[in-house]
């Protein structure tokens, strides 16, 4: 049985994610994302093409005093990136942060 996205649902090249129902698919193929790789994914698709920093995803995904040194945010994208398969989707502009 198909669903419908709720009104909220977030699209850009070929990624869905409707924050709702906790669901993201590539090019129509559901994709299993843990809780951070969903936040990740949800403040890019929001920004709609924007450059994210990665002190705002730090900020918006855990909190201001998220250590920046630690690395969980380039493991969070890398998980992300291949769970999202190829042709990949997400842009490291390096020095000043990512966008889908």
């Amino acid at each position: 049985r198909s669903r419908r996205a709720g009104p909220g649902a977030l699209e850009r090249a070929g990624v869905r994610l409707d924050p709702s129902r906790r669901t993201v698919s590539r090019d129509g193929r559901e994709v299993a994302l843990n809780r951070k790789e969903f936040d990740v994914l949800r403040e890019l698709l929001r920004a709609d093409g924007r450059l994210v920093t990665s002190a705002e995803l730090r900020r918006n995904v855990w909190d201001e005093y998220a250590d920046a040194a630690s690395g969980v945010l380039r493991v969070t994208l890398t998980s992300l990136r291949r769970k999202l398969g190829a042709p990949p989707v997400i842009e490291n502009v390096p020095g000043r942060g990512y966008r889908l």
